[in-house]
């Protein structure tokens, strides 16, 4: 039999629980604090026997309430019982939303709003090991390029940040590279000065920054959130000037290094397809998102239609159908900006 006790606030005292529990850069006090200010937030403590087994993070707008517990797998009937706690305790509360779980659960007037991929590499005990298990032509790829780096720039360092060692200048930089490299590619960027000032806020508590720098500046990094033993991969980015080195994969292998040193059990490399992925032997772990709502109403019914067209209609901009045109908006686009 559980029991469960609803608090207001952040629960600060239980942030080493929920690292702990939980393996996710999303499902931490810190993380919420800084993304999810505007929301006013409560948790619910799920005890069987007097021990905690389960920490619920959520917060309320209007009528709407949201689990932030994410990337997570907590258990359906535990799930079902807080969403009961949450409803009776907050009559205004039409609908909770969970998001990113890697669960799959069925809920009474309930419907899945979206389905994507978290793309994992379990790392090995030793960078030979990881090596090894790579294909012949990745392992030689990065082989000759870094031999042709050195030759070129004997000057390169390999440079690794935690923490409150982070500056924000190399937030700056690695984003600013991510913006070039996407306005290159003809897509659009989608990380702003809030998002930045949001990811440097976070590194300060769990970040690593790693980066290849070259002729004192920085010419490819990434920016990763380590928790308990697992790293979370946000931003990469490399200089254009730089691709013949291949520095975009050759500075998420130093990650992938960095964390194997550090005895690490997972790199997550998150969502988002990729050849690149693949060739670093990511794994993909599906994540779902769900809406639950109060009641079997019409605007649960028309929420339900909605859902399933959006995801249909995401399902045909991603298919082989349509690839032609994205590609030929991509280059318009390539094109355009770099007029």
């Amino acid at each position: 039999m559980i029991s469960i006790e609803c608090y207001n606030g952040l629960p600060f005292e239980y942030e080493s629980f929920l690292i702990e529990k939980y393996d996710s850069f999303m499902t931490t006090c810190r993380y919420i604090e800084i993304y999810n200010s505007e929301y006013e937030m409560f948790y619910l403590l799920v005890k069987e026997n007097n021990q905690l087994i389960e920490l619920i993070l959520y917060g309320n707008i209007n009528d709407t309430s949201t689990c932030f517990n994410s990337l997570v797998n907590i258990d359906e009937y535990i799930i079902s019982e807080c969403l009961k706690k949450i409803f009776e305790k907050y009559q205004g509360i039409k609908k909770i939303k969970i998001i990113a779980s890697y669960n799959k659960y069925l809920f009474k007037n309930s419907f899945l709003t979206s389905e994507f991929n978290d793309h994992i590499v379990k790392l090995p005990g030793s960078i030979d090991e990881y090596y090894s298990e790579l294909g012949r032509s990745t392992r030689q790829r990065l082989r000759n390029r870094k031999v042709k780096l050195l030759r070129d720039y004997p000057e390169v360092s390999f440079v690794t940040k935690f923490g409150i060692e982070i500056e924000e200048r190399m937030i700056e930089k690695i984003i600013q590279l991510n913006y070039e490299r996407m306005k290159h590619k003809g897509k659009i960027h989608g990380k702003d000065d809030i998002f930045k000032n949001n990811i440097y806020k976070y590194s300060q508590y769990y970040g690593c920054v790693s980066y290849i720098e070259i002729d004192h500046e920085i010419a490819a990094g990434s920016i990763s959130i380590i928790i308990n033993n697992r790293i979370f991969g946000l931003v990469s980015a490399h200089d254009n000037k730089f691709s013949p080195y291949n520095l975009g994969e050759a500075s998420i292998f130093f990650v992938i290094e960095t964390a194997i040193e550090k005895r690490l059990s997972a790199f997550h490399f998150l969502w988002g397809e990729s050849e690149l992925k693949n060739r670093l032997l990511a794994k993909p772990q599906m994540l779902s998102s769900y809406i639950i709502y109060r009641s079997n109403s019409l605007e649960y019914l028309l929420g339900k239609l909605n859902a399933l067209f959006l995801r249909k209609l995401m399902v045909l901009k991603q298919s082989n159908f349509t690839k032609p045109i994205r590609n030929a908006i991509k280059n318009y686009r390539s094109r355009s900006w770099k007029k």
